[in-house]
C-alpha cells in the first residue's frame, strides 16, 4: 500500500497535521512520515493570466477587442511568486509512492478552489478526499482525518468557486478597459472591481446627501406631571409627534398649560429577551468596530490567530450563526475548556443534563460550510488564554461569552406605559423596569443589543394610576428640534450595508474594505472610526456608468452563484449571461461616446484644444481633456477648481477666450472665500485672475 499525500493551505496548519499524522522527516516544503506526507500551498500557487500572457497584442488596450474571454483551461498560470512550491507539491503528487490525496485546504468556497486549481495544473489523476476541519487542534484534526469527504460532495461548490473566479475576472478585465477607453482623463488606467465598486458608491453617495443635507426644524411638546414623571405628546400611531410648525406647536402649549389630565390607559407588560445568536464573522467584527475601533481587517487578523496560532477559536470565516444539533453532545467540553476567570462563576451554575439544544442556536438547516465561531476543545486554555495579547483577549471573550450566554437565563424586563389626554391631546409616559438580569449579566448590555426604550425613558418612576383618574401638570415645554444628516459610515455600518446589498462573504468583506484604502490608488480613508471617500474616489465613481456601481449588479451575480450551487444552472449558462450583459454595456456605451462625438462636431460648437488644435471631449461631470490624450497631449480642465463647480458656459468662455468673466465662491486650502476669473496660464494651465492684477 502507498502513501497518502496531504495538501494543507498554508505551513503551519500542514505543521499542525503532520504533528497529528506522525510525520516526523522534515523535508523542504514537506514533512514525510511512514504513511502520510504533509506539504502545503503558501496561500495562492495558481492565478489567472493576464489577457497580455494570451497574446501580446492585448498589452494594447483596444475597444474593438472587448469583450475578451479565455477558457479556464487556457487561463490558468503558476505564480512566479509561489513557483518553487508549487514544484514541490507537483512532484509529489507523481511520486511512484502516493496513491492518493487528501483536500486539507482552508475548508471554504475559496481554500477548495485553491486546491483544485494545484492539482488540475499538477495533472493529478489520484483520487482525492476531503477533510473539512472546524478547528486546528490536535482532537479536532483527528477527528475530521477519521471522518473524510468524497471530493463528489463538492462539485457544486467547486462549480461555484470556478463561477465567482472567472466571473470576477471578465467583469474586472472588460470593464477596466472599457472605463478606461471610454470615460478616463489622459494617462489615467481605471480599475474596476465588482464588489469595491459599488461600495465606493455607497460611500460617496452618504457622503454627498452628508454634505447637501440641509436641517429642517421641528418641535417636540413635553410635559412634566405633578407626581414628578413626563411624557411626550404623541400621534395615532402612539410614536412621538414631530410638529413642523412653530406656531402649532405653541397652540398645542397654550391648549394644555394649566390643564387638568386624565388617564386614557396604564398598562404594565412582562417581557423576556434571550441571548443574541453566536457569532458569524461578520457580527463579530461589527461588534469589534463598536467596541474596540477595529477595521474588519484587523478583527480577522485577531480571529485567525486564535485559530491557526493559538488553537482556541473554531474557524473564523464563517458566514453561519449556528450550530449543528451534533455539536450539542460535546458543548459541555466546549464549556468546560473556558471554566476559568471570570467565566468560571457563570459556568456553575449551568447544568446541561436534562437540557435539550435549543432551535434558537442550534439549527442544522442554518449551518452551511461552518457552525458559529465557539472556543474550540483544549485542555490548555487557561495558560494559552494568558498569554494572549489584549486585542486577542477582546475577540476570544466576545467569542467565549456569547457561547456561554445561551445557556443562562433569560433577561427579563417590564414595560409601563401610560397615556394621558388632555384637551384631544395624548401624551405617552414610559418605564422599563429590569426584573432579572439572566444572560446580561455576563455580557452586560453590549453594542449592537436591542434596546427597548430610549436611556432617558427608563431613569423615571411611573406611579401605578388608574384609567379616568385625575393628574395635574407641572410643566409643558416645546422642545426646538432640527433633523440631523446621516451619519458617515462607521465599520460597524459599513459592514452592514455590505450585508444589505450582499457585497462579499464574510471571508472577502476586509479585503475589499481593504483595496478601497489602498496608498496607491486611495478611494476611501478610515478618519476616527468613519469612511470617507477622498476626491479622487468621487472623481472615479462620477465617470462610472450607473449600471456598473449599483449594488444591485453584485447582488445579480451572489443569486446567480447561489443557483450554480443549489444545482438551477450550469456555470457555464452563468458566465454566458454574464459576458452577453458586458457585451451589451459595451455596445451601449460605445453608441452613446460615438454620439456625444457626433453632436459635439455637428452642432458647430465643438470646443477646441488650446495646445493642438484638436477636438475636446467631456468626461461626465469630471473633467474635459484633449481628444488626443493617447497621442501625448495631456491639456485638461477639472470641473471643480478651488471648490468651486464651473459651468460648461464658463467652460467654453475659458477655452475660446482665454479667461473667464469674473467668478464668486473659490475657496482656498484654508477655507476662505475669493472671487476671481479664470485664465489659461502660457503652460495650458488653469490659473486665477484676481482685480488688482488685472488693473496693472
Amino acid at each position: 500500500m502507498g502513501k497518502i499525500l496531504v495538501v494543507a493551505e498554508k505551513p503551519s496548519a500542514g505543521a499542525d497535521m503532520a504533528k497529528v499524522l506522525g510525520c516526523k522527516e522534515k523535508r523542504d516544503g514537506y514533512i514525510e512520515g511512514d504513511q502520510y506526507i504533509v506539504t502545503w500551498g503558501v496561500g495562492h500557487l495558481i492565478g489567472l493570466k493576464q489577457p497580455q500572457e494570451h497574446d501580446e497584442k492585448y498589452a494594447v488596450w483596444k475597444l474593438e477587442d472587448l469583450p475578451l474571454q479565455f477558457p479556464i483551461q487556457e487561463s490558468l498560470r503558476v505564480l512566479p511568486a509561489t513557483a518553487k512550491q508549487f514544484r514541490i507539491v507537483k512532484e509529489l503528487i507523481h511520486r511512484q509512492d502516493v496513491d492518493s490525496l487528501i483536500n486539507a485546504g482552508d475548508a471554504g468556497r475559496e481554500g477548495y478552489l485553491i486546491q483544485s486549481w494545484i492539482y488540475r495544473m499538477a495533472g493529478c489523476r489520484k483520487p482525492v478526499k476531503v477533510l473539512w476541519a472546524s478547528s486546528l487542534t490536535d482532537e479536532a484534526l483527528k477527528k475530521a482525518f477519521g471522518n473524510l469527504h468524497d471530493d463528489k460532495e463538492y462539485a457544486a461548490l467547486l462549480q461555484e468557486a470556478e463561477a465567482r473566479a472567472e466571473g470576477d475576472y471578465l467583469l474586472g478585465m472588460n470593464y477596466s478597459r472599457l472605463l478606461t477607453l471610454t470615460r478616463a482623463a489622459a494617462g489615467t488606467s481605471l480599475s474596476y472591481g465588482r464588489c469595491q465598486t459599488p461600495l465606493l458608491n455607497l460611500i460617496v453617495k452618504r457622503d454627498r446627501e452628508i454634505e447637501s443635507f440641509k436641517p429642517v426644524p421641528y418641535y417636540d411638546v413635553e410635559i412634566t406631571y405633578s407626581k414628578g414623571f413626563h411624557g411626550m405628546l404623541i400621534n395615532e400611531k402612539q410614536d412621538v409627534q414631530h410638529i413642523t410648525q412653530k406656531n402649532k406647536a405653541e397652540a398645542i402649549e397654550r391648549k394644555c398649560k394649566g390643564k387638568v389630565g386624565s388617564v386614557v390607559s396604564c398598562k404594565t407588560e412582562e417581557k423576556s429577551q434571550k441571548a443574541p445568536l453566536l457569532y458569524d464573522l461578520t457580527s463579530l467584527q461589527k461588534t469589534m468596530g463598536s467596541r474596540y475601533g477595529y477595521t474588519p481587517e484587523k478583527t480577522l487578523e485577531l480571529a485567525q490567530s486564535l485559530y491557526e496560532t493559538h488553537k482556541i477559536l473554531s474557524y473564523p470565516r464563517t458566514d453561519s450563526r449556528y450550530l449543528s444539533n451534533d455539536i450539542f453532545h460535546e458543548i459541555r467540553e466546549h464549556l468546560e475548556s473556558c471554566n476559568f476567570g471570570i467565566y468560571k462563576e457563570f459556568l456553575k451554575d449551568i447544568d446541561l443534563k436534562d437540557q435539550q439544544p435549543d432551535s434558537r442556536y442550534f439549527n442544522d438547516k442554518k449551518v452551511s460550510d461552518h457552525h458559529a465561531l465557539i472556543p474550540t476543545i483544549h485542555d490548555n486554555m487557561e495558560s494559552i488564554y494568558a498569554a494572549l495579547s489584549r486585542e486577542e483577549r477582546n475577540v476570544f471573550d466576545a467569542v467565549a461569552a456569547s457561547m456561554i450566554a445561551i445557556f443562562l437565563p433569560d433577561y427579563q424586563y417590564s414595560i409601563t406605559e401610560l397615556i394621558i389626554a388632555i384637551e384631544d391631546c395624548y401624551f405617552l409616559s414610559r418605564e422599563t423596569t429590569i426584573l432579572k438580569l439572566g444572560y446580561k449579566s455576563l455580557l452586560k448590555i453590549e453594542p449592537g443589543e436591542l434596546q427597548e426604550t430610549k436611556e432617558e425613558e427608563t431613569k423615571q418612576i411611573i406611579p401605578l394610576l388608574q384609567e379616568g383618574e385625575s393628574i395635574s401638570v407641572d410643566k409643558l415645554q416645546i422642545l426646538s428640534k432640527k433633523t440631523k444628516p446621516p451619519k458617515k459610515y462607521s465599520v460597524s455600518t459599513i459592514l452592514a450595508v455590505m450585508e444589505k446589498y450582499g457585497i462579499g462573504t464574510p471571508a472577502t468583506k476586509a479585503e475589499i474594505i481593504k483595496k478601497l484604502q489602498n496608498p496607491k490608488r486611495c478611494f476611501v480613508v478610515l478618519e476616527n472610526g468613519r469612511y470617507s471617500s477622498t476626491e479622487f474616489g468621487r472623481n472615479y465613481i462620477d465617470i462610472v456608468p450607473e449600471t456598473l456601481k449599483e449594488p444591485e449588479l453584485t447582488q445579480h451575480f451572489e443569486t446567480g452563484l447561489k443557483k450554480i450551487h443549489e444545482g438551477n444552472i450550469t456555470k457555464e449558462v452563468f458566465l454566458r449571461e454574464l459576458l452577453n450583459e458586458i457585451r451589451t454595456n459595451i455596445e451601449k456605451f460605445c453608441v452613446t461616446q460615438i454620439s456625444q462625438k457626433v453632436s459635439r462636431e455637428s452642432s458647430g460648437a465643438a470646443l477646441i484644444c488650446p495646445k493642438c488644435k484638436k477636438g475636446i471631449i467631456r468626461a461626465g461631470t469630471r473633467n474635459y481633456y484633449c481628444s488626443e490624450y493617447k497621442t501625448g497631449c495631456d491639456f485638461i480642465i477639472w470641473n471643480t477648481v478651488a471648490g468651486k463647480e464651473i459651468k460648461p458656459p464658463q467652460i467654453q468662455q475659458l477655452l475660446e477666450k482665454g479667461r473667464t468673466d469674473k467668478l464668486k465662491g473659490f475657496a482656498s486650502k484654508k477655507g476662505s472665500k475669493f472671487d476671481a476669473a479664470l485664465i489659461l496660464t502660457d503652460e495650458f494651465k488653469v490659473g486665477f485672475l484676481f482685480d488688482k492684477e488685472e488693473k496693472k
